[in-house]
Parts: C-alpha cells; structure tokens; sequence
C-alpha cells in the first residue's frame, strides 16, 4: 500500500476557496429558497457550516474530553458573500488551531476523539458535502480535485473503495449518492475521525454515534 498524505491546512483552505468561489456565483434568486430535494434554504444550510467549523474549533483549542453540551457560537444567515466570507473565516480559524495545537491532542467530538487532522478532515467534509448541498442542481455546480478527496477518503472513509473516482466516492461515504458496485450508505453513513489506525476494519454505521 503506498504512503498515505495527511489531511492539511491547505486541503481545508482550498476547500473553503471553492465552495466560496461557487457560492457567489449562485443566482441570488435561489439563496432563500429550499435546497434541491432538501427542506432547508441555501442561506441556512451554509450557516450549518460556519456553525460546525466554530464547533471544532472550540472543541480542539479547549482540548474537551467530554461533551460540553453547548455548541458554542451560532452565526445568523446572511446574503451570499457574508456567508462565503464567513465559511473562508471559519475555514482559516480552524487550520490556525491545528497549527497552533500538539499533534498529539486529541478532543471530543460525538464521534470520538479526533486529533488535529481528524478535525481537518471533518471541516473539509462539512465544506464540501453541504457546500454540495447548497449548490446542487444549479450552474454554480463545483468539482473538488482528485487529490483533495482522495485525502480526505483515507482518513475519514478508510473502507472506501480506491478504484473509483474520488469525488463521486466521497458523495457515497456520506450518503449522498450512490456508486456502483457498493451499496447504497443514505443516512446510515458515518466517518471515522479516530487516529487511522484506531479502526476496527469493516463498515461502522451511524449508530455508533447514540448515545456519545
């Protein structure tokens, strides 16, 4: 097996970058309206981002062990370019605490204990995979390089298949889409934050989340 690449700042800040880019290219039209197949806006959907971005952040920079039961700040919604703006902020945050953080520190997060590059990669996959939401269906569509996804896919989805495109694979580790030959994962998916090789082998399923 060749030598894994580490998820980085720069993954995240490139993810940021073009879920952004995409994001002001959206007709301003669709920004209050329902996302494709979704019951919850453009506007609030990338809201979550930001939401989620300041949740690592905060959980990593205070080195948690235990759930604190509060996510922390919340952001309001925006129009478009203070939403990009903000997801880019967040984005930059979140890679200074990693830079600034041991590699060796690890903190809470309801899916186990992750260290740096564990919320690295859940911060890309926060970008990319709600940015898709936002964006789906319109001619705002983006396309994440090949090396980006295929790092996040080694950490994050170390049972993913590796003969497949990248991009259309990290839509099926998060149940956003189906890819052939593998099964259908829809809301069952989950990512495995853990230092790699903590997992245990096989496919887990959301339902280890309950009850952390």
């Amino acid at each position: 097996m060749s030598e894994r690449s580490p998820i980085t700042s720069q993954d995240i800040w490139d993810a940021a970058e073009l879920v952004a880019a995409s994001l002001n290219k959206l007709d301003p039209q669709l920004w209050e309206r329902d996302a494709y197949g979704l019951n919850w806006t453009r506007a609030r959907i990338v809201s979550h981002i930001g939401d989620a971005l300041a949740f690592y952040s905060k959980s990593l920079a205070s080195r948690f062990q235990e759930n604190p039961g509060s996510r922390g700040l919340q952001y309001s919604e925006g129009t478009q370019s203070q939403a990009a703006h903000q997801l880019e902020f967040g984005a930059a945050i979140l890679s200074r605490v990693v830079e600034a953080t041991p590699s060796d520190v690890r903190a809470v997060h309801p899916s186990g204990m992750p260290d740096g590059e564990g919320f690295l990669g859940m911060g890309c996959i926060e970008i990319l995979l709600h940015g898709y939401d936002a964006i789906y269906g319109t001619e705002a569509e983006f396309d994440p390089s090949d090396e980006l996804c295929s790092r996040i896919l080694q950490h994050m989805f170390p049972w993913a298949p590796t003969d497949t495109p990248p991009w259309p694979t990290l839509l099926w580790a998060t149940g956003k889409a189906g890819l052939e030959g593998q099964e259908f994962l829809g809301e069952t998916w989950i990512w495995h934050s853990d230092l790699l090789e903590e997992w245990e082998g096989g496919i887990p399923n959301s339902q280890m989340w309950l009850g952390r």
